[in-house]
């Protein structure tokens, strides 16, 4: 039995007979959505609907380029984008990574204008941290490809270690159990990796990715709970490695731990 859109219940809707490209291309987008909410690589998406993967490639590739999707260059793996969460937002106010990014930008923002480099703002998405926010500092980091909507495994990246961290330990060493088959994507990360860097972000109070997943760049994260729930949200800061020595990276966390406390947030270790 079909319904009248011609979707099969609980299925994914195929594209009909003579479709256009934007019948496609949607039909990729809510494939993404449904069937790859973790995210899903060309080939698999491609046989998902059926699609010849030279002609999902090219929709996958115009829809990345418009934001609805994002394309992660280490995974090769396609996510919903966070344009689309805009969209959303615009349509009805019930998107709470888009409010908490309204609510916490004027922080991203204050801390990328102090420290002068670029600042993200993640959240822990199931067995990731995504990256809701950021703003460029006047140095940007060019090679860095942490973009908003953006996923790493928990564990992978400043920002994503500090959330790691906040956890209890026997929640954060069972996601990296589940994550471990993933980590090696980045750089050849171990789950021995991400078990050292949490260690060290509980003994220091913040993590210090020191070019683990791009050579050239540095990276710096705290955790903090919101003041007025339990919901904890990572802030972190990228910059070259040449720029990031010990005294640098001291005045950088000054900076963070005192823009949080301005706001009223606990960091979490």
């Amino acid at each position: 039995m079909t319904t009248g859109t011609g979707r099969k219940p609980g299925g994914t809707r195929k594209p009909a007979p003579n479709s256009t490209s934007l019948a496609k291309a949607s039909l990729l987008l809510r494939t993404v959505a449904k069937r790859f909410p973790t995210g899903g690589t060309l080939s698999r998406i491609a046989r998902e609907v059926g699609m010849n993967t030279a002609t999902a490639h090219r929709l996958l590739t115009a829809l990345a380029h418009e934001g609805l999707l994002m394309f992660d260059p280490y995974t090769k793996a396609y996510h919903i984008g966070f344009e689309l969460l805009e969209i959303a937002e615009s349509a009805q106010d019930v998107a709470p990574d888009l409010q908490l990014r309204h609510r916490l930008r004027p922080l991203v923002n204050r801390i990328s204008l102090r420290s002068e480099e670029s600042t993200y703002l993640s959240v822990r998405s199931t067995l990731d941290s995504l990256c809701i926010d950021l703003a460029e500092g006047s140095r940007p980091v060019s090679a860095n490809t942490l973009v908003a909507g953006a996923r790493r495994p928990l564990g992978i990246g400043a920002g994503s270690v500090a959330l790691l961290a906040s956890l209890p330990d026997e929640e954060s060493s069972r996601l990296i159990r589940q994550n471990e088959s993933r980590f090696d994507r980045y750089a050849g990360a171990t789950a021995a990796d991400v078990n050292r860097y949490v260690a060290q972000y509980r003994r220091d109070g913040y993590s210090f990715n020191d070019g683990y997943i791009i050579p050239e760049v540095a990276a710096l994260g705290i955790a903090f709970q919101m003041p007025d729930s339990n919901q904890v949200v990572a802030v972190s800061v990228a910059s070259l490695r040449s720029r990031m020595h010990p005294e640098r990276r001291g005045a950088v966390i000054d900076i963070m731990r005192d823009e949080i406390g301005r706001l009223g947030g606990r960091p979490v270790r």
